[in-house]
């Protein structure tokens, strides 16, 4: 690769340490990248990003004024920003499980632990613009699906091919019109896989606080938190439902979000909670039910699916390490 393919990535890259930050950049430019714009703080990246003048975000978890964590998370959600598909590489400092975690859940493209490496980070924003892994949808993550293969017991989540900011900015191949249109087409798809998790994740919940609503001081821990998971949930999907295929059950979304949280002050009365399993009930059945398994049979079984879910399935710490090493 000649440098001068390089120049015209637009980098952003935050480090709290001045002298760490420096010495990053200077290995950025030194490799060709001519557009390096270095912060120390997260509002500085978050201009960027909202004004679209980033392709690749370089960031540490240390951030004084922000996590950054969730500020990917935020990105991947389309909560900041029009371009969810912006690539990132998150710095921590030290490989511990939690760290690793917590980048891991935010979307990250990938992960690498400081002291940083000049040659293996170059190498890897070169790699980076050649291929990029297709992204995966739960009902918390957006992202790049990381797993090598699919954990017995659990369901095959459907893969997207997302665009490659990086690869279309160094080619300067695409239009700038037609990147958008790249981007709204991915970002499409994954609207839809999740409004369509998030059906099955209400369901998951109601079966889980229907059966303690009248038990009173004998409620598990979990009950609370389930009930403002299923508020969180349902004001989501009533949120981004009316963009997809499945706009025709928009109002019964908005009507179940309503629903929930009236029913949270009225301490969950028998005809509400009648009325809320109804409409999870029709909602649910709104989705297309056309899963496959991998030896390629149809899977119907939604309680697998949303149990799949819930189990917060990410990559093995283990081997998200060793890939940054």
């Amino acid at each position: 690769m000649r440098l001068n393919q390089l120049e015209n990535i637009r980098v952003v890259l935050a480090e709290p340490d001045a002298t760490l930050r420096r010495g990053i950049k200077n290995t950025l430019v030194a490799a060709g990248m001519k557009n390096v714009l270095d912060t120390d703080n997260l509002a500085h990246v978050r201009r960027t990003v909202e004004a679209d003048m980033v392709e690749i975000i370089i960031g540490d978890t240390a951030l004084a004024d922000g996590d950054f964590n969730k500020f990917i998370s935020d990105v991947r959600h389309r909560e900041i920003g029009e371009n969810p598909f912006i690539m990132a590489i998150t710095l921590v400092d030290k490989a511990s499980a939690s760290a690793v975690r917590g980048a891991i859940n935010s979307g990250t493209d990938h992960i690498l632990i400081k002291p940083v490496d000049d040659d293996a980070l170059v190498n890897l924003i070169i790699d980076l613009t050649h291929s990029r892994k297709r992204f995966v949808v739960t009902t918390d993550y957006i992202g790049p699906d990381r797993r090598s293969k699919t954990r017995p017991g659990t369901m095959t989540i459907p893969q997207i091919e997302v665009p490659n900011p990086l690869r279309q900015r160094m080619t300067g191949q695409m239009r700038e019109s037609t990147l958008k249109r790249t981007i709204e087409t991915a970002w499409s798809k994954i609207n839809e896989q999740k409004v369509e998790r998030h059906a099955f994740q209400i369901s998951w919940l109601l079966d889980r606080i229907i059966p303690e609503i009248g038990m009173g001081s004998e409620r598990s821990e979990e009950f609370g938190r389930y009930v403002k998971r299923l508020v969180d949930v349902s004001r989501d999907m009533s949120k981004r439902i009316g963009s997809t295929r499945f706009a025709h059950v928009k109002e019964m979304t908005m009507t179940m979000s309503n629903l929930v949280e009236d029913s949270i002050r009225n301490k969950f009365q028998p005809d509400d909670v009648r009325l809320m399993l109804k409409l999870s009930e029709i909602i649910l059945n709104s989705f297309d039910s056309d899963r496959f398994n991998e030896d390629g049979t149809q899977a119907r079984d939604h309680k697998a699916y949303m149990d799949k879910d819930n189990k917060k399935e990410t990559p093995d710490e283990d081997e998200e390490m060793a890939a940054t090493a």
